[in-house]
């Protein structure tokens, strides 16, 4: 059996969700634990220094309780990736290119019908044809835009790696240098592949291109 990609990046979204999550409640336990300890301090036996320490222990728990089911799911994430089936390569320029010639191909016959009778036909050919290359080749070079994440990883790979011998990195290594979710290091290092900034060898081993 095998983890399809699209399974497997519903789960590296509710990694990133959870992280989000589990970040704002620690922000709200450090923001707040300083108007709790002011309370306590001024009326420690006061109904109100009782609510705001037990609301405060509370919200504390609750961070904790994330940050447990931020570790499990990191474990799943890491389980599910090994499961994941190959990427089948989508092909979707060729049909395009059949549409192009064909289309070249028609103008050019109707051009050789009207040269017949009009001798000015190959000046309008080349008229027609010229911009359907242009948009091809325009299009092949547009570059793959790379997100935060993304950037962010490059950056710490940029530090630990170079271009003429190959390192074996964990993706828990790459998250932890790069300062991102666990979750989201499986995509990063695919699109940098992709876009041919690193190198990949076998399973966890790179090089810079």
């Amino acid at each position: 059996m095998s983890i399809s990609p699209s399974t497997l990046l519903a789960l590296q979204k509710a990694g990133e969700g959870l992280h989000t999550a589990r970040e704002a409640f620690a922000q709200e336990v450090q923001s707040n634990a300083g108007r709790v300890v002011g309370i306590v301090a001024s009326e420690p036996f006061s109904s109100e220094a009782d609510r705001a320490y037990a609301q405060l222990r509370a919200v504390a728990r609750m961070a904790h309780e994330l940050q447990s089911i931020e570790e499990q799911l990191k474990t799943m994430y890491g389980g599910a990736a090994e499961m994941m089936q190959p990427e089948t390569p989508v092909i979707v320029a060729l049909p395009d290119h059949g549409r192009h010639s064909r289309a070249r191909q028609g103008a050019e016959s109707l051009d050789e019908a009207e040269d017949v009778v009009v001798k000015s036909a190959p000046h309008r050919q080349s008229l027609k044809t010229k911009p359907l290359r242009k948009r091809t080749k325009d299009t092949a070079s547009q570059p793959q835009r790379l997100s935060s994440n993304d950037e962010k990883v490059l950056a710490h790979l940029q530090k630990v790696l170079d271009r003429r011998s190959w390192v074996t990195l964990t993706q828990g290594t790459i998250a932890q240098g790069a300062g991102i979710p666990l979750g989201s290091v499986g995509l990063a290092m695919r699109r940098l592949v992709a876009a041919k900034a690193v190198r990949e060898r076998g399973k966890g081993s790179y090089r810079l291109a």
